[in-house]
């Protein structure tokens, strides 16, 4: 049934929201009651296919001029025999979904931070790991596929970007390692993480949290960081994140300082010339 279907995956507690309700002042929250049945008003320069499959190539073996490659390259195919390939269902960056809720496509910062995953295994293995604001989950999945032995949560807030991480993270597990990854959704703030812990996580915190190009207004970055510091181990935990300059009213620095006010000590280990930490 419906509801048993629910119950297990973890389903049934969850509140509809997408992110367009913060990142547009006339958006208002869905009622239930709401009727879905409005006929669509016919656009004609709509994509008829907007539907995108990202297909991910990474080698284990990388050195400081290696990177992920997107869509498959021989030459690096040829020359590596210890990779992961990842296949993740979303929509084109520029489909009418992508408005809605930015979580259901892929953006630059996600492969930035896969790329600086695969040159540091070690960080990440034999640990619990949650990715924050997973999307099609990417970086979540990465870290699942080139560990041995590490537990793997994803989450997101967004219920359109959810249907495709449960989806995508279904066709990417290791079946042999099925129970070490997992997907719930994650609404940030210090009393909501409180209650995922107890009811998804036994209350057990993480070693590392992942995140990738997250913070796109201000008014998220207070519960961001409640959030990380309600889940992230206080001895040991790390939050390893990317963030890609774009035409967002929030910069880097305003980012890091908000950090330190938080209480977070933070260290910027890389930076492109595009723009991305």
């Amino acid at each position: 049934s419906i509801a048993s279907k629910e119950a297990k995956n973890g389903t049934s507690s969850e509140v509809r929201w997408t992110d367009d309700m913060i990142r547009w002042d006339d958006v208002k929250p869905k009622d239930e009651n709401d009727s879905d049945e409005e006929e669509p008003m016919f656009d004609p320069f709509k994509d008829p296919d907007p539907v995108k499959m990202f297909n991910y190539r990474f080698p284990l073996s990388m050195n400081e001029e290696s990177s992920c490659v997107e869509e498959g390259n021989d030459e690096i195919k040829a020359n590596c025999s210890n990779f992961v390939d990842v296949e993740l269902r979303g929509y084109k960056t520029d489909a009418d979904e992508v408005w809605q809720s930015t979580g259901v496509t892929l953006w630059r910062a996600a492969t930035y931070l896969c790329d600086y995953m695969v040159k540091h295994v070690d960080i990440f293995e034999n640990k619990r790991i949650l990715e924050l604001g997973a999307g099609l989950g990417l970086n979540g999945i990465l870290a699942h596929q080139m560990t041995t032995q590490s537990f793997v949560c994803l989450t997101d807030g967004d219920s359109d970007a959810l249907i495709h991480l449960r989806y995508n993270m279904e066709q990417n597990k290791m079946q042999e390692r099925e129970k070490d990854v997992i997907c719930h959704q994650l609404i940030w703030g210090e009393e909501s993480s409180l209650a995922f812990l107890e009811q998804h996580c036994d209350g057990q915190t993480f070693d590392a949290l992942l995140a990738s190009d997250i913070i796109y207004v201000k008014c998220i970055i207070p519960p961001l960081w409640e959030t990380v510091r309600t889940l992230l181990n206080r001895d040991h935990g790390v939050l390893v994140m990317a963030f890609a300059k774009r035409r967002v009213p929030v910069s880097i620095d305003y980012v890091l300082e908000t950090a330190s006010e938080a209480g977070f000590d933070h260290e910027l280990v890389e930076e492109d010339e595009e723009g991305i930490w």
